[in-house]
């Protein structure tokens, strides 16, 4: 839908199991990365990262300002890799600034769950999962659980934390352009909302909006 276009699809998955850490899911540094990836509309591919790979990834991310897509990464996926950046690389100016500049690239994505969210309230319970909203949109579900993936990486079954975080990944993509294709419209079972979305207007790379004056 929006191939060739600057726009990325993100999720990450942390190395331990927030049920080890009495601060559960609250500290994002102690939860650690295990493997993170982006699909990027430019070249229709699926991009990877890790700890070791972790601050070039974010650099190039800045460099090339796509827009990403994401759920919930502004509150967790986004806001884990700046975390797991500062425990690695120390809070040097230098790591600051990439970390700032992240942060605003961040401010600026497209967060489905932020957008459902901000006309629901927070709550997970409604049905405003990514597995929920991906069965009831005919989409597919998911093939596990995020919580599952630090056991699963911890067990050396690396395979399966990939294939899991890819799946997570594409569908968020699935999501957003259906929920573009549909002007904001998205069904779910505890109601159907409207929402900001994607709108491509002209040639220019999709931007937010409320109400799309240009169809795609």
């Amino acid at each position: 839908m929006w191939d060739g276009q600057n726009i990325i699809c993100l999720d990450v998955e942390v190395a331990t199991s927030p049920d080890d850490l009495a601060t559960g899911w609250n500290d994002l540094a102690a939860l650690g990365l295990s493997i993170g990836g982006y699909y990027h509309y430019r070249d229709q591919r699926v991009h990877w990262f890790d700890r070791q790979t972790l601050r070039a990834t974010i650099t190039e991310l800045v460099a090339q300002q796509p827009l990403m897509i994401s759920f919930n990464g502004i509150a967790f996926d986004f806001a884990l890799m700046r975390a797991v950046l500062y425990a690695l690389d120390g809070r040097t100016t230098t790591v600051l600034e990439i970390g700032a500049a992240f942060e605003a690239l961040a401010a600026q994505s497209y967060d489905l769950l932020a957008e459902i969210w901000a006309v629901t309230g927070r709550d997970f319970a409604r049905g405003n999962s990514l597995d929920a909203l991906s069965q009831h949109n005919g989409l597919g579900a998911k093939t596990g659980h995020g919580a599952q993936a630090p056991r699963l990486w911890q067990e050396g079954r690396i395979a399966e934390v990939v294939n899991y975080c890819q799946q997570h990944i594409l569908l968020t993509c699935r999501l957003a352009e259906l929920i573009a294709t549909r002007h904001g419209y998205l069904s779910r079972p505890a109601g159907d909302l409207e929402l900001r979305y994607l709108c491509a207007a002209g040639a220019d790379m999709p931007h937010i909006v409320k109400s799309c004056p240009i169809p795609f």
